[in-house]
Order: C-alpha cells, then sequence, then structure tokens
C-alpha cells in the first residue's frame, strides 16, 4: 500500500492537466461510480487522490480483504476440522469471537496506515501538497467500511458455520451495494437507493475535501456494532458438534 500511495502522489503533478480534460468530457456513469466530479478547474491533490485512489481502487481492495478476513476469522478452523480442538480448550466462544475480531481490526488498521504512510511520504517527496489531515480522516472512514463488511461476514458465517457460504453472501452485499450507489447517482429518482448503500457512507472522496462526516461514522460504528453481537450471540448459541 506503501508503494500504491507513493506512485499515485508521483504522478499527479505530470497528469493534472490531462486529467482536468477527462473530467470535462467523463460520462456521467464514471461519475456515479466514482462519486460526484468537482466543478472547479483547478484539480487538486485531494480531489486527485478522491477519484484515482479514495474513489473505487481503496474501497475495493478493502472490501476484497474484509470479505475474506471476516469469512476465514472462524470459517477457516471450522472447514479444516480445527475448531473442535479450540473449543476444548478453557476458552470461552465469546473470548474467540472477539479476539478473532479485534485481528481483523488490527489488519485492516495495519494496511491503513500504510497507506496514509505513503501519501505522507510522497507529500514530501513530490510537489503534491494534501491535506494529510483529511487524509488521515478519510483513510480512517475506508478502515471502518471494511471493518463494517469484515463484521457483516463475520456475523454470516457464525450463523451458518460455512466459509463459503459467508464469502458469498458478504460479496453479495458488497456488489448490490455498489449498485445502488451507482444507480442513486445516474437517476433523481433512484436517490433513495444511497441510504442503504454502505458505499454511500464511506465516501472517501467527500471526506478528503471536507473531512470527516459523523453520521457516515455513526451509521457505520452502528452497523458493526450490530453484526460484531449477531455474531457472539450466534456462535455461542450453534451446535459445533462438541
Amino acid at each position: 500500500m506503501i508503494a500504491l500511495a507513493l506512485v499515485f502522489t508521483a504522478i499527479y503533478d505530470s497528469f493534472k492537466g490531462e486529467f482536468t480534460d477527462m473530467l470535462d468530457n467523463a460520462p456521467k456513469l464514471m461519475e456515479a461510480m466514482l462519486g460526484p466530479f468537482p466543478t472547479d478547474s483547478i484539480i487538486s491533490p485531494e480531489i486527485w487522490l478522491g477519484i484515482e485512489l479514495y474513489g473505487l481502487l481503496f474501497p475495493i481492495i478493502f472490501a476484497a480483504i474484509a470479505i475474506s478476513a471476516g469469512a476465514s476469522a472462524v470459517g477457516l478452523e471450522e472447514d479444516s476440522g480445527t475448531i473442535e480442538l479450540v473449543l476444548a480448550s478453557p476458552i470461552s466462544r465469546e473470548r474467540i469471537i472477539l479476539e478473532k475480531s479485534l485481528a481483523i481490526l488490527a489488519q485492516l488498521a495495519i494496511i491503513s496506515a500504510c497507506l496514509w504512510l505513503g501519501i505522507a511520504m510522497g507529500s514530501f517527496l513530490f510537489p503534491f501538497d494534501v491535506s494529510l489531515s483529511n487524509v488521515l480522516s478519510a483513510t480512517i472512514t475506508g478502515c471502518i467500511f471494511g471493518l463494517t463488511i469484515s463484521y457483516v461476514t463475520l456475523a454470516i458465517q457464525a450463523l451458518n458455520g460455512k466459509k463459503g457460504f459467508a464469502l458469498a453472501i458478504g460479496s453479495c452485499f458488497v456488489g448490490i451495494s455498489y449498485i445502488f450507489y451507482v444507480l442513486s447517482g445516474l437517476s433523481d429518482n433512484l436517490d433513495s437507493l444511497k441510504y442503504v448503500s454502505i458505499f454511500s457512507y464511506y465516501d472517501g472522496p467527500g471526506v478528503l475535501v471536507n473531512g470527516l462526516n459523523a453520521t457516515s461514522l455513526i451509521v457505520m460504528v452502528g452497523l458493526s456494532a450490530v453484526c460484531f453481537i449477531a455474531a457472539l450471540y450466534a456462535f455461542k448459541r450453534r451446535d459445533i458438534g462438541v
């Protein structure tokens, strides 16, 4: 992630002029996929990162990592048949879910920190005068976005007990959510779909320009908490054959 961030900061000065022309002629579908394009003729580093990195690439990478982490947290041990050994130890099921959840959070936090560090390094190495505080806010928002998806997937796996099923449902959740996000940007009649899309609450490009959105964070943290509690309850109550 550090290398990826350095690449995007390095090429900004060379491509910002061509990028402005591209945005002027971009189709509405592209704007719906990446978020609202700026009306300002000057492409700032925040706008550049919002479209090139935080608009689609960063959330998709995080979503993929989050789905895999959520489905594998307990699902990997259930599929391999080693979960019985874990449950036979004097560790409660609640503690297992808690530790797995914290491990997911740590994984996403490390990746997020690497991304922010790469952009911070790029701002010193290249002509890239970006607001590092806004980049931090957008990166934290992306981390919580990934955590929410991961906990949704973890809850599905805890309820069903199948890693593959959790992967499928988690992927469908992200895919349908993104479709709703795109459709809401294509037509005013479909604007209400954005309220059921996690991508709307993520809004990394908007956070880069305007700063942290407390309402969006509350929604994602709330959904994460609900899914975490559901995973705790389901894993505790489900008969795993021990």
